[in-house]
């Protein structure tokens, strides 16, 4: 009958555990929790014989009932819960979020956190959370003692000034174009056909008389600053007309410009880039022959194109500056760039300055563009330094014929803040998010862990205690432990599994019903030993 007892007993504690666990199936963070048994003393109801020490056992003993040996968590990870609130939290893999009530610091896998009228991260009971604050450089240093987190939502983002300006992509090579002329008929030969550059002078059917040994034929130019030059080629014997073209272009000098023959017309390019006054105006000839070379018209006016680019300057008081780079396109691989304000704001050194390229369209050494300006707000005077973009990143400024794709990448200053949000990541850093587009550290969750989780000690609300079995508690961090990390958004479930419970009920069930049986089938028996004296 005792062991009856013992076994209903042992297993009403079951039907608890069993009911627990079904009742907190949709408990965040909750850990489910079984029982094991083991067996009560026994009883010696005699000796084992008369054999002595070869008797086959010791004994003869009857067990007196069961009795509970452990109630043991199962701390295996619950399913995490989607909740898109920010401040719901799940950590998977090890540790526990910790929180302090009462100066007692509790562990839990329950992140259903807010924040109160205080700024404090709390759970729903108002424990506060604990981790690491941030200086007000964003800065957090793990491994000194916990402290509630709590976030100032008044708090602002001093500006910062700024002093590195990125700029990269494709300045367009066909940006200045130079000024072409070309004569306004062909020059060809006495059947009419078209004149090459190895067709004699004389055979041209321009050249009215011959021209004799010693004659000076004479091109009167306006060169590209709008001075005048005449320069001259003495006739000789069989001199053709790609000759006559050789010796003008060295009088004239390549930077000027270059003749050349195309299709029988003959062409002349200026030597630089940009507007223009290179013209022919007269061929003359000193001597006895005579010439009648037609005049020249313009094919395309020489252009000076320019790229500008547009940036946003921070000073150190918060207020913005529009900065314009202007690059104009002095020859092929030669840029100039001048800076500006649109408001006016004094540069007071390297304003101007020139860009390279190679042959391969990449610019040449760094390219950096170092300036200092008066930012007129009552601030210091500001150095800046712009670069065109960096090969080692991978963000160049080439020049190649394609369209212009030349803007800021990137520039390091800011105007003040002000908090309009608060995210967490993976690590457990609480991330303040800026209206000036700017985010900073405010805090990192602290991570608890001891040595035994199954040592811990359950005090309700999802919350454990560090007990003498479980080891001391640790502090640390997300990023600190192994495989651990913290998801925001997100809730772990129950790790309740139903079928298992229910099985477990219906075993329990028919435990209890049976050692009910034996119960009462002891007291059968003895009612039988009462009737004995009837």
């Amino acid at each position: 009958m005792n062991s009856g007892v013992s076994g209903m007993r042992s297993f009403q504690t079951k039907m608890d555990v069993i009911g627990n666990n079904i009742a907190n199936v949709e408990t965040a963070g909750f850990k489910s929790a079984s029982v094991t048994f083991t067996e009560l003393i026994n009883q010696k109801v005699g000796g084992s014989g008369q054999g002595g020490n070869s008797a086959p056992q010791s004994g003869n003993q009857v067990g007196l009932g069961v009795r509970v040996a452990s109630i043991t968590r199962n701390f295996e990870q619950g399913a995490f819960q989607t909740t898109n609130r920010s401040t719901d939290m799940a950590i998977e893999g090890q540790g526990f979020f910790m929180v302090k009530e009462s100066n007692l610091n509790y562990l839990t896998r329950a992140g259903n956190f807010s924040f109160n009228k205080n700024g404090n991260l709390v759970d729903n009971a108002g424990r506060f959370v604990q981790g690491f604050n941030a200086d007000r450089l964003g800065n957090v240093t793990p491994g000194t003692a916990t402290e509630n987190v709590r976030i100032n939502f008044d708090a602002v983002f001093p500006p910062q000034a700024t002093s590195n300006i990125r700029i990269a992509g494709n300045l367009n090579g066909n940006t200045s174009t130079a000024r072409i002329l070309a004569s306004q008929g062909a020059y060809t030969t006495a059947g009419g056909a078209i004149a090459r550059s190895d067709t004699d002078l004389n055979a041209l059917n321009q050249v009215t008389s011959p021209l004799q040994n010693g004659d000076v034929i004479s091109f009167e130019l306006t060169l590209n600053d709008g001075s005048n030059q005449s320069v001259g080629f003495t006739y000789t014997d069989g001199a053709t007309l790609q000759d006559l073209i050789d010796g003008i272009n060295a009088g004239m000098g390549a930077e000027e410009g270059r003749f050349s023959l195309v299709d029988g017309m003959l062409t002349l390019r200026s030597g630089q880039l940009g507007q223009s006054s290179l013209a022919l105006n007269m061929v003359s000839v000193t001597g006895a022959g005579q010439v009648q070379f037609p005049g020249m018209q313009t094919v395309s006016e020489g252009v000076t194109g320019t790229q500008t680019i547009s940036a946003t300057v921070y000073d150190s008081l918060g207020k913005t500056h529009t900065l314009i780079i202007e690059l104009t396109q002095l020859a092929p691989g030669t840029w100039n760039y001048e800076a500006r304000f649109v408001d006016g704001e004094e540069i007071t050194s390297a304003g101007t300055g020139t860009l390279e390229f190679d042959e391969n369209g990449v610019i040449v050494g760094e390219g950096n563009i170092e300036l200092s300006f008066n930012p007129g707000t009552g601030g210091p005077a500001q150095n800046l330094s712009i670069s065109f973009g960096d090969n080692g990143d991978g963000i160049q400024t080439t020049q190649f014929y394609n369209s212009s794709s030349m803007r800021v990448q990137s520039q390091d200053g800011y105007a003040q803040g002000e908090l309009v949000d608060v995210y967490v990541n993976g690590d457990g850093n609480v991330i303040g998010v800026f209206d000036n587009g700017s985010n900073r550290n405010l805090a990192q969750l602290a991570v608890g862990n001891v040595a035994n989780i199954n040592g811990l000690e359950t005090v309700g609300n999802g919350m454990f205690r560090a007990t003498g079995a479980s080891g001391d508690m640790v502090v640390s961090t997300a990023a600190n432990l192994n495989n651990s990390t913290i998801y925001a958004g997100v809730l772990e479930g129950s790790n309740v599994d139903l079928a298992k419970e229910f099985t477990d009920m219906i075993t329990a069930q028919r435990a209890y019903q049976s050692n009910a049986r034996v119960i009462r089938t002891a007291d059968e028996m003895l009612n039988e030993l009462v009737n004995l004296k009837r």
